[in-house]
């Protein structure tokens, strides 16, 4: 492999003879074959110094180049979503269908392969709207958390080493507080409870679910508000394990809508996604050490679909 200027060059082996170049992408950055095919139709593929098509073989023996991404993405505009920025802690409301990072872990390595696609993830729009950050050698470009793809809310980066270090070990010492707010099917019995099960990926299950082989998980919930065939329901999260809320809320009886395991009753609209969203989040300050409390409201698409439901 080599860089220069930011390009990266692949070798296509001898044995690879007759690899469509979108699925040799794929292979070697470990990404889908969608995400290749874009980056060759945008014109960001060379093999031997020309353009070739997503779909041409290649003979074994050749050169691919790759070029980042170096301009602004489009799509997302950072500036408007920044709920609070100081020297250490930068603080964003993120938009639901952005990726923290891209798929795969080779970006961990080489960060810059996240500005192939910085429209799709929050890695290469950190590195092209906040290039001290990884200048600075702070890990993972400053993301100390993970949001689901689809989740919307509040979301930290560490803007230097020390801080992501701090938020890091609050993190696993539990000294972060989360609060998300998410739609649900029905109406939990009790106002307030707790749930207690382990949650984990089933041998076979591609999905995280309760599971006697998973880890120790526990979620706070809370009804806020209620209609006849739903709930707007604060969950806040005693442990971080990945996907434990939409676990959790599934196995109360109440699924959050748009979970892709449950199917929505007839009668109910259908949500534009995963209706769950990052509310507020507590620590101390990275720096100061002073107790902070961020917040984000609802987008519309959240509201839009709670108020379709109280309408019923």
């Amino acid at each position: 492999m080599v860089r220069k200027s930011g390009v990266r060059s692949l070798h296509c082996a001898d044995t690879l003879e007759g690899i469509r170049l979108d699925e040799f992408l794929a292979k070697k950055l470990v990404m889908s074959r969608s995400q290749a095919k874009r980056l060759v139709s945008d014109g960001l593929v060379t093999v031997d110094g020309r353009n070739r098509s997503a779909d041409s073989r290649l003979r074994g023996g050749e050169a691919v180049s790759l070029s980042p991404r170096l301009e602004k993405a489009p799509g997302w505009d950072l500036e408007k979503r920044v709920l609070h920025e100081d020297r250490d802690l930068l603080v964003l409301n993120k938009p639901a269908g952005l990726l923290m990072h891209p798929l795969g872990a080779t970006w961990l390595t080489n960060p810059e392969e996240a500005r192939w696609e910085p429209d799709q993830n929050l890695a290469g729009l950190l590195q092209t709207l906040r290039p001290a950050i990884t200048a600075a050698g702070v890990p993972r470009c400053g993301i100390v958390h993970r949001l689901d793809r689809q989740t919307s809310g509040v979301l930290l980066v560490a803007k230097t080493r020390a801080a992501y270090e701090r938020m890091t070990g609050a993190f696993k010492d539990r000294m972060i507080s989360k609060v998300y707010r998410a739609i649900v099917l029905g109406v939990p019995a009790e106002h307030s409870t707790s749930v207690d099960a382990p949650v984990g990926r089933p041998p076979g299950r591609r999905l995280v679910t309760v599971t006697p082989l998973g880890k120790a998980s526990m979620t706070r919930v809370r009804v806020v508000s209620s209609c006849g065939a739903a709930s707007l329901v604060e969950a806040r999260p005693l442990t971080g394990r990945t996907h434990q809320i939409r676990a959790h809320l599934a196995h109360l009886g109440h699924p959050v809508f748009g979970d892709p395991e449950v199917k929505v009753p007839a009668g109910l609209p259908l949500p534009p996604r995963m209706m769950l969203h990052a509310w507020r989040v507590e620590l101390d300050h990275p720096s100061s050490g002073r107790k902070v409390r961020y917040e984000a409201p609802v987008p519309k698409d959240f509201a839009v679909f709670w108020a379709r439901l109280r309408l019923l």
